[in-house]
């Protein structure tokens, strides 16, 4: 009997709380990745976070997140891209991701010019 397989599975990466994040951030133990694009990282964007659009995450993983065994903390808007960019960067071999979902959810501090853009 032969089984249907879907060609794009589930990710197995945890989601993780902004509360838990922060410490792993403030902690230095995590890096925060935005996989927005370069004008919506520009209005507001998680301190310290790389920037990798989820259109490059493929072609520019390597060089934006050289570690693959780091812990990347992977965030967007809403939630939507940074459940794709996990799938992308599952698939590219790095084993500690969590998806953090949108900055819109974000209590903490926000660098950038975001003033009447959230």
């Amino acid at each position: 009997m032969e089984q249907n397989l879907s060609l794009r599975s589930e990710s197995m990466t945890e989601k993780i709380t902004a509360a838990d994040a922060i410490r792993l951030l403030d902690t230095g133990k995590a890096v925060a990745v935005d996989v927005r694009e370069p004008d919506e990282y520009a209005v507001g964007h998680i301190p310290g976070a790389k920037l990798l659009p989820l259109g490059q995450v493929i072609d520019r993983a390597a060089e934006v997140l050289p570690d693959k065994n780091a812990l990347w903390l992977v965030y967007c808007r809403t939630g939507r891209r940074s459940a794709d960019a996990v799938q992308k960067l599952e698939a590219l071999g790095y084993t500690h991701l969590r998806d953090l979902g949108g900055i819109l959810s974000w209590p903490y501090e926000i660098e950038g010019d975001f003033e009447g853009h959230f």
